[in-house]
């Protein structure tokens, strides 16, 4: 018998709009030295493919975040998720995640979550005043205009 597990996929690797000093994903950046951090189709394949084939009949979590996975585009998305559904297998039941920052969501993600019924995580790090003083002025200005 197959046991079910859980895992979260990074499709941007480290990479993230905000670049909080405290973050401490951000430094697993140095670990590409040079080479692309984002997922491409081949893997986002191979990904979903293996991935629903581990796991048992019913309900399979398929989960991202990052660094920020919405730099991903809502196109890659839709291509994931139209993909797992195409190889799940008759008695999986799909349930979609992900883990956000929320500073790039806009209407056309909330259209997206709410098509595919996707739990939708929130990192909230308080009030601008306190959580500005840790982010470049580059994203911090980025974010307020």
């Amino acid at each position: 018998m197959t046991t079910p597990f859980h895992l979260l996929a990074k499709p941007t690797g480290a990479r993230c709009n905000l670049d909080c000093t405290y973050c401490f994903f951000l430094s697993k950046d140095a670990l590409y030295q040079g080479g692309s951090t984002r997922m491409g189709d081949d893997v986002l394949r191979a990904y979903i493919e293996q991935l629903l084939d581990a796991q048992p009949d019913g309900e399979v979590n398929i989960a991202w975040q990052g660094g920020e996975p919405t730099l991903m585009g809502v196109d890659f998305f839709e291509r994931a998720v139209a993909l797992a559904e195409a190889v799940k297998r008759p008695q999986q039941q799909l349930l979609h995640t992900i883990q956000t920052n929320g500073t790039l969501l806009d209407d056309s993600w909330a259209a997206f979550f709410a098509r595919h019924r996707f739990l939708v995580g929130l990192s909230i790090d308080g009030p601008a005043d306190l959580h500005d003083r840790y982010r470049s002025e580059e994203h911090t200005s980025e974010l307020q205009s």
